[in-house]
């Protein structure tokens, strides 16, 4: 359950970015997807790439054992 829990904790922020820049999208149609470069693309490769890089930091970050407590 603590594994669920640190989850939900760390991708919380940007699922909550993604759902906010659709809702921006639908509302003003500025951030829509179908031009291949334009403000929505940039907006979710940011969102993306923050996020990975949460998670990233999460997995690799010093002294953290391989080995799973029960």
């Amino acid at each position: 359950m603590a594994v669920v829990k640190a989850f939900v904790i760390t991708s919380m922020p940007f699922t909550l970015a993604e759902a906010g820049t659709g809702v921006v999208s639908v509302l003003t149609g500025q951030l829509s997807m179908p031009p291949l470069v334009g403000a929505g693309t940039a907006l979710d490769l940011a969102i993306l790439v923050a996020g990975l890089a949460v998670q990233g930091l999460r997995l690799f970050r010093p002294g953290r054992s391989s080995v799973q407590r029960a």
